[in-house]
């Protein structure tokens, strides 16, 4: 029962793992896909925000056109004022520049410049006038209106009077972004300011600040002309635009990840940028995180509840099954008697069934291999008194041979030692392979025989390569391939020619081929024996092809994937039968008393 627990352990905890590496995965999946859908979802809210941003400074960007066509067609047509006199043409030049205030409101200060002087009107109707030779005129904010490539700066307002301002009045403190128009009169060049107050600029992007993020306009050399923090006026923007990073991306400042999403507007060169800490946005992925592990877990109990019921509810007939199979073992291998409780599970009744099946198989299969053990003691006696036949055999034509010696009759006595020799071999070595030079010279003995037997009818000539003299093949290969020739094609007037080479290719393999001039084989009676060769099949006559068969299985058996035997053969065209085997070599060295290849 110990045994029980744990299987039930083992795969409550397997599938409790997958499934939980299942939900796992899947969790963080969807984490990912929240995440992304998060940061994608606010970077198109900012992106569509920034539209309306761009709309309302191209509105502002229009308005200042226009002040600018009025203050240019106000100067034409009352004249250049001489700002060194305070002639009627000067003062109405005035007058009319300074009720542009009254046309738009959100203007800090209107200005008229030259390389010489300026004056500069408030929304007070004050007028300031400024010489070369003042001071103003070296500071930074006067040199980059005369000389400077941008036609837009920033400046506070009192730069444009004094280079440092003590005064308490918030006025000259308020932070100015102006634009410049150049237009020639008499032959002399002329720039017109009107200095836009920043908090305008600041109202087209309120609608993008969310209390977390910082937003920012910036100009040229990433310089800030107006954010949502009122110290970074004319500041640096500390991350770098990255124009070729996509939608959005992200920066490290200091300890803190900032997702940066920049947008070029359609006025100047301006740049509008959201900055904000990406643990802001995250918080929404955090709560949805939470949201969907709870689940995780609720999924994970509920499938640990069930599995645990199932595999109980399984465990019950395996326990028996089990039961039964020691029983089994332990009882002489009989098969049980009892029933399987299986819960009306088919499984399990295919199970039962399946076993008491294979009890009944093994039970007979035993009974069978008892009496095969008895056959083959059987055989190994009859093995063991065969082996007394040969040597009578061999021992009688020994004494035979002997007499023929002392009668003369020398073509007996070489006859009978050469039918000796042909014959010691089958029961003188147990081995299965030998060397070609042993082949070799069995083969002598037996076309000696052969020769003697049809006397000078049939011819055959034996070639061996001597370099594989040493190198090693299954035994009585070739002989039966010499027999099949003779039987199969052997003319009407007992004639033959055979011819037998055996040779090394280039390939390091044996070509052994045995071809003969005989009757040869009809198409139909070569095309069975192909096939009979090929799913090694056993011929209809019983007789026919049992050489062949036999040298097939060897080959299959010695050589599984890396031989080849072909034939060959026509009516009245003889025979040719050919294998391919692997140059093998062996430290056996051919008998004493037999033939050397040479």
């Amino acid at each position: 029962m110990q045994k029980t627990h744990s299987f039930q352990r083992k795969v409550i905890g397997y599938i409790l793992v997958i499934v939980s590496l299942t939900l796992a995965v899947g969790t963080l999946l969807v984490v990912s896909l929240v995440t992304r859908k998060l940061s994608q979802q606010n970077v198109n809210y900012t992106l569509s925000a920034f539209v309306k941003t761009d709309v309302e400074l191209e509105n502002q960007k229009d308005k200042m056109d226009t002040a600018f066509v009025n203050i240019s067609t106000s100067l034409t047509r009352s004249g250049m004022p001489d700002i060194g006199s305070a002639s009627l043409p000067y003062t109405k030049s005035l007058i009319g520049i300074s009720n542009l205030f009254d046309q738009f409101l959100d203007y800090k200060m209107i200005g008229l410049f030259s390389s010489d002087a300026a004056i500069i009107c408030s929304p007070v109707r004050s007028f300031s006038v400024h010489y070369s030779s003042d001071d103003v005129f070296t500071s930074r904010l006067y040199d980059d209106i005369l000389h400077g490539e941008k036609d837009y700066g920033m400046a506070y307002m009192h730069e444009f009077i004094t280079d440092s301002y003590a005064g308490t009045s918030s006025f000259w403190l308020g932070k100015v972004v102006y634009f410049r128009r150049a237009f020639l009169y008499g032959g002399k060049r002329y720039y017109i300011l009107i200095g836009l107050d920043e908090s305008v600029i600041h109202q087209s992007f309120l609608h993008l600040e969310q209390g977390f993020n910082s937003v920012y306009i910036v100009g040229q050399d990433s310089e800030i002309i107006s954010s949502s923090h009122t110290n970074m006026f004319r500041r640096k923007l500390d991350c770098p635009i990255r124009p070729d990073s996509g939608l959005s991306y992200k920066e490290t400042l200091g300890e803190t990840e900032y997702q940066i999403i920049p947008q070029a507007l359609g006025i100047y060169d301006w740049s509008i940028v959201n900055q904000y800490p990406t643990s802001e946005y995250m918080r929404d992925v955090n709560r949805m995180s939470v949201f969907i592990i709870t689940i995780f877990i609720g999924c994970l109990a509920a499938v640990g509840l069930c599995v645990t019921l199932t595999i109980r509810r399984l465990s019950s007939p395996l326990n028996e099954l089990s039961d039964r199979l020691k029983g089994f073992s332990s009882t002489g291998l009989h098969s049980p008697q009892t029933v399987l409780h299986t819960g009306n599970i088919e499984e399990f009744d295919i199970l039962n069934k399946s076993f008491l099946q294979m009890a009944d198989d093994i039970q007979r299969l035993v009974a069978r291999q008892k009496e095969e053990e008895e056959q083959k003691n059987q055989f190994r006696i009859q093995a063991l008194m065969a082996q007394i036949n040969p040597h009578f055999i061999c021992n009688a034509l020994n004494t035979v041979k002997v007499m023929a010696e002392i009668a003369g009759n020398r073509n007996v006595a070489t006859m009978i030692a050469h039918i000796c020799q042909y014959i010691s071999p089958a029961f003188r070595t147990k081995k299965n392979r030998w060397s070609y030079a042993e082949e070799y010279a069995f083969l002598e003995d037996y076309i000696y025989i052969l020769e003697i037997c049809f006397s000078a009818k049939m011819e055959i000539g034996c070639s061996f390569d001597p370099s594989i003299r040493d190198c090693v093949l299954p035994r009585f290969l070739i002989q039966p391939l010499i027999e099949n020739s003779i039987s199969h094609g052997m003319t009407q007037d007992w004639t033959l020619e055979i011819d037998v080479s055996v040779k090394k290719t280039e390939g390091g393999e044996v070509w052994i081929r045995v071809s003969d001039n005989g009757i040869g084989f009809a198409p139909e009676v070569l095309l069975d024996k192909k096939e009979m060769l090929a799913n090694c099949k056993k011929a209809a006559d019983p007789q026919a092809g049992i050489g062949l068969q036999n040298i097939k299985q060897r080959l299959n058996h010695y050589y599984p994937e890396s031989h080849a035997f072909e034939i060959e053969s026509a009516p009245n065209a003889g025979t040719a039968i050919a294998i391919r085997i692997p140059l093998q070599t062996n430290d056996a060295s051919p008998q004493n008393g037999q033939s050397a290849i040479t």
